[in-house]
């Protein structure tokens, strides 16, 4: 993904805008892929100061992913504001700071675009609010079908609340 800025180096406090998409590879995090299921979209604004280009906008995709209760599979969309700093490659400051390095009239946007889904993808989620998860049983999907398995009550912190719930119904 770039971002043609000649126009903006020719003159400082220039804006410019644009709206762009393209599709991504996976990315990876910690041996955990993150598979996009949608184009990236960014849109964004960006001025340059003399010194450098300063970014702001919004990224948008989706993302695949398990359920955390049943482990089925969904889409999850996810959006981002940012904002982000490119200085000239070589320049001290781009170096000790955190700003991504840019040469020439090009901005290439696909380091900052990998860095804004790695941190702001979802990791864990629901595949939908009421999700009733797996029986910790026999291990039935809960949300497809009913399983004819009971919980042991020993052990169950919530037996002796069951219990007393018996005792009050008889006063």
């Amino acid at each position: 993904m770039e971002l043609n800025v000649a126009t903006e180096l020719k003159l400082a406090g220039t804006i410019g805008h644009s709206e762009l998409t393209e599709r991504f590879t996976d990315l990876e995090l910690n041996g955990r892929q993150i598979v996009l299921t949608e184009p990236v979209r960014v849109d964004v604004s960006w001025s340059f100061d003399g010194d450098g280009f300063t970014l702001s906008g919004t990224l948008s995709s989706a993302v695949l992913m398990n359920c955390t209760k049943c482990n089925d599979e969904f889409i999850e969309a996810f959006s981002v504001d940012f904002t982000e700093r490119f200085l000239r490659v070589g320049e001290a400051e781009a170096e000790e700071l955190e700003c991504y390095p840019y040469s020439g009239d090009v901005l290439v946007l696909d380091k900052m675009v990998e860095d804004l889904v790695l941190l702001n993808a979802p990791m864990y989620g629901l595949c939908r609010p009421d999700c009733r998860g797996l029986c910790p049983i026999c291990g039935t999907n809960l949300n497809n079908t009913q399983c004819s398995c009971t919980l042991p009550d020993e052990g169950n912190p919530f037996a002796a609340l069951k219990e007393l719930k018996e005792l009050l119904k008889d006063d």
